[in-house]
């Protein structure tokens, strides 16, 4: 029985790719992620040099790449630009995402699309495109990124609630349809964490403050390095017997009290 802790958390030889990277969760992940050992790629949406400027923060041999997750025709190209530099692809973690605070009757078609274009057709194109890669090595993991809205009833985020929900389900179908090929997939549902696209939706909402807190056992917001832990843990061989799961990262938030 070994527990050789250092070897098995370490990312030494492993390749990763972090969507939406450029600040918050993605981040966070990345730079565990890169300090752990892993060569890392952020990718980021219209803006090279902000993506560049976080690499360079992330420090470690971190690249920064622009992508569009939306765009179907960049998937492909986006993995072969990974396993070029890289020589392999081993992590995927999908953390771009976007926000809809909306009253129900006042979110458009064009408002539900753009939410599931990112957090569903998006990271699923994106895995896709990984899969034959990592089939080829007989190893690979997978990490998606839930929320807080797909297991509560969170209000005026239907929208948003709906494609984390997807992603759960997705987690679930992907890891049978993988598991025999040494690939896992697995979820992190994030509680309320301290980041900018949290702030974006709450900072002018004193009520809803007071409510996300007073639903929260621990009483605090979250860091986004208590997610990138976690992200750790899923990509590490420490989790190797581990798919198919979603780990909640919430202070306490989902055990419905």
């Amino acid at each position: 029985m070994e527990f050789d802790y250092k070897k098995k958390f370490s990312l030494s030889g492993k390749v990763a790719v972090v969507t939406g990277a450029v600040t918050g969760l993605g981040y966070a992940m990345a730079k565990c992620f890169a300090e752990a050992g892993a060569k890392v790629f952020i990718t980021g949406v219209s803006d090279l040099t902000r993506v560049q400027k976080a690499a360079e923060e992330i420090g470690h041999g971190c690249e920064g790449l622009l992508y569009d997750i939306t765009d179907e025709s960049l998937h492909s190209e986006m993995v072969k630009k990974i396993t070029d530099k890289g020589g392999r692809i081993d992590i995927v973690v999908c953390n771009a995402g976007v926000h809809c605070k909306k009253e129900v009757e006042d979110i458009t078609k064009a408002d539900f699309e753009r939410v599931l274009g990112v957090h569903v057709v998006g990271a699923f194109g994106l895995i896709r495109a990984a899969v034959p890669y990592m089939k080829k090595q007989h190893s690979g993991s997978i990490i998606m990124i839930s929320s807080m809205s797909a297991y509560l009833a969170l209000t005026k985020v239907a929208a948003y609630g709906s494609a984390k929900g997807a992603v759960l389900g997705m987690v679930k179908c992907l890891s049978g349809d993988l598991a025999p090929f040494g690939i896992r997939v697995n979820a992190i549902a994030p509680g309320f964490i301290d980041t900018p696209m949290f702030h974006k939706a709450v900072d002018d909402d004193l009520p809803r403050q007071k409510k996300i807190l007073g639903h929260t056992p621990m009483g605090i917001y979250g860091k986004p390095e208590d997610v990138a832990w976690a992200g750790l843990y899923l990509a590490s061989d420490a989790s190797g017997f581990v798919t198919g799961v979603s780990i909640p990262v919430d202070g306490g938030c989902s055990i419905g009290f």
